[in-house]
């Protein structure tokens, strides 16, 4: 049996020696940190872009406050233009030459001068 089995074995070549590994070249180095260069990498876009959207935000908020503040000085504006409007219609009533001629006769008592009663005087010459 010792023999017949030796014989139905195939024979085995001689072992080969593996093959040693290689140092590592710079490539394969680059290789293996790029996923971490590509995360850190991406991570920096992703903070500028949070930057620049929260800018965009801020200055949409400033926007809308100047609008409102716009809006008020408006409305501020129109209200005024109705009082100037009220006060000058009141001043032109006030103004009238016929109240201003009662007003004087009545609360006065001072009665329209004629044309012999009106003088001028000579202030003398300066000099």
């Amino acid at each position: 049996m010792g023999q017949a089995a030796a014989a139905a074995r195939p024979r085995r070549s001689p072992a080969k020696p593996r093959p040693q590994a290689k140092p590592a070249t710079k490539a394969k180095a680059r290789a293996k940190q790029a996923p971490r260069a590509r995360v850190a990498g991406g991570a920096v876009w992703i903070g500028i872009v949070a930057v620049l959207l929260s800018g965009v935000v801020a200055l949409n908020v400033a926007v809308l406050r100047l609008n409102v503040q716009l809006e008020e000085l408006g409305q501020e504006r129109t209200q005024l233009r109705v009082e100037n409007a009220d006060l000058a219609s009141e001043i032109a009533s006030k103004a009238q030459a016929g109240r201003i001629h009662t007003l004087a006769r009545g609360q006065l008592g001072l009665e329209v001068a004629d044309a012999g009663q009106t003088t001028y005087l000579s202030l003398g010459s300066r000099g």
